[in-house]
Formats: C-alpha cells, structure tokens, sequence
C-alpha cells in the first residue's frame, strides 16, 4: 500500500513509459504516413473515432468500477479480522480466566488457543501471497517484488509455525493443504474440549463457538477474492478496445490538425500523447486493482495488518518482548 499522499514522479514514470512509447509510435506512424508518405486517405473521420472513445470510456469505467470493489471489499475482510482476532483473544481470556471451574490450567489453555489463532493470521496470510495463474507476471511485477523483497521477508509462515505452535502442532499442520482452516477446526476442538472439561460453561462455549465461525466467514470472503479474477472476458476485452481507440486516435485527428497547415500539424503528437496516456492510464490502474493480494505497491499491507494484530493480542498476554511494527519500505506498507 503506498502511503504519500501522492504519487512521486519517478513512479509515474515508471508506470507510464511503455504508455508513452505506445502513443508515440501510433503518432509518429499516423504522421509520416500522411505527411511524408502522402497517403491523405489514412485521415479517418472524427466522429466514429469519436464513438469508439466514449464507449471505451463507458466499459474502462465499468472495469474500474469493479476491481476497485474488489480492493476495498478484500480491505474491509481484513478490517473485520482485525476486530474479530482482538474481540476472539478478549473473550478468551475473559471466559476461560473467569469460568467457574478454573484451574491451574487456565493460564496455559488461553495462551495456547491465542498463540494458535496468531499462527492463524500466518497461514492466511500465506495463502492469500500464493501465486494465481491470472496475477501479473510482467516485468514491471517481477521488477518490484525482486526489488521489495530485498528489504523484507515475505516467507514470515514457518517462522510463525515454529514460535506459536506446539512441536505436535507443527508436524501436523505441515501435513494440511489448508493450515488456516485448519487450524481454526483446531480450535473449535479444543474450545469443544474445555467446554466438556469444566473450564467454560454452555454460554461462554457457544460464544466462543460463534466467533470461530465469524472468523471462518472472513477467511471465506478473503480466499474467494484471491481465488476468483475478475471475468476474463472484461480484462481481456477492456484492453483490446484501448489498443483499437489508441490506434485510431491520431488517424482521426490529422484531419483537425492538417487544417493548421503543414507547418503546425505536428501539434498531433502532444495531442495524440496526452489523450492516449489518460485512457491508457485509466486502463492500468483498473488492470492492476483487481488483486489485491498480489504484493504490489498497491495492494492490501496484509504483512502489517497481522504483526499489528499478533502485537496486540500478545499485549494481551502480558508479553513484554513485542514485535516491532512493519515500517515503510520506499514509501509503501506491506
């Protein structure tokens, strides 16, 4: 997630060169071939070009439209598995330390299920940084996460299995193909357990029950993000209309711009430059919003999102060597 309040300009060149490039090329080709090659039947009319951009603009925005819903929707889960993970390690410890029939145990019991929900966060966090066939693999998405990941580990789950879960726990959970869920089966077993035990009564099970199962509701809603693209037949059409309009631009305006006479006809290119690099712009920022666990600068910081709820929880506890919080790496939050 990148974090100034603006972009940088080294960034904005970094997304809009190949743009530029594009626009360009598509110019300078219009140009010669009506200038300098005499071909004047390559100045199309204005106005079906004209069509084709306000129609582009209807779909791009459409596009837009939805991979923003998908980024805001995935930052919305992760707000609620804030709240859910503080709210599960409030009640924990408030129901298992105050049960009846405490014992001895209690201690223990809270700190093993809290531990257990933080390696929790690890293995989601590890699932959702997974790589899906329809995430970008170009080179500016290699450039960043080779760059990035310099700086900081991202591989933070089997540390995590280590520090928060018991010896058995570990051998077992390397044996699952989902260890978020289940873990959190886990410990709906053990509250299941302390229940039949003594240490929680009816009411403080069932509750304790219902937020596992809120719990289990965000991570649904978190993988169905990651494992869901948005339609392929709106990326894949979105980005030919914008190579048709962009094409077709500078064709369309030599007309308009041949009028100024030979001596100001050039004009096009500038012309021709900024209008491409907004639709082409507009079409990069919905490409690479559409998943928002991909890692890029853009994207949801999940990293920082579990070390400030793991350091919450183990404040919690009473635990005096916390973590430190992630800090921006180049101006952006992981």
């Amino acid at each position: 997630m990148y974090i100034k309040r603006q972009f940088s300009l080294m960034i904005i060149y970094f997304i809009s060169w190949r743009l530029i490039l594009w626009s360009l090329f598509t110019g300078l080709l219009a140009l010669s071939l009506y200038q300098y090659v005499g071909w004047k039947w390559v100045a199309i009319p204005w106005l079906p070009v004209s069509l084709i951009g306000t129609a582009v603009a209807f779909y791009v925005g459409f596009k837009n439209n939805q991979s923003y819903d998908r980024s805001w929707e995935a930052r919305k889960v992760w707000g609620g598995i804030v709240n859910l993970s503080r709210s599960f390690a409030a009640a924990t410890r408030a129901f298992i330390s105050d049960a009846p029939n405490a014992s001895a145990e209690a201690d223990k019991e809270k700190r093993i299920i809290i531990y257990r929900h933080i390696a929790w966060l690890y293995a989601l966090r590890h699932s959702m940084g997974q790589r899906t066939f329809w995430e970008h693999e170009d080179n500016q998405s290699r450039r960043q996460r080779k760059f990035f990941g310099k700086h900081f580990n991202f591989q933070v789950f089997e540390k995590a299995v280590v520090t928060y879960l018991s010896p058995e726990e570990q051998e077992w959970i390397r044996t699952k193909q989902n260890a978020a869920a289940q873990l959190l089966d886990r410990q709906s077993q053990h509250i299941a357990s302390l229940y039949s035990h003594g240490l929680i009564d009816n009411f403080r099970h069932v509750e304790l029950q219902r937020l596992i199962t809120e719990i289990y509701g965000e991570q649904g809603r978190s993988e169905r993000i990651k494992n869901t693209p948005l339609p392929r037949q709106y990326s894949t059409t979105s980005t030919i209309f914008i190579l048709i309009f962009t094409f077709l631009l500078p064709f369309g305006m030599l007309s308009e711009f041949g009028e100024m006479g030979a001596s100001l006809i050039w004009l096009l290119i500038p012309f021709n430059l900024v209008v491409s690099w907004v639709f082409t712009l507009m079409e990069y920022v919905g490409d690479y919003s559409e998943n928002p666990f991909e890692g890029l600068i853009n994207d949801i910081p999940l990293t920082a999102i579990v070390r400030n709820i793991e350091i919450d929880l183990l404040d919690m506890l009473g635990e005096k060597n916390l973590p430190e919080k992630i800090k921006p790496i180049g101006d952006v939050l992981f």
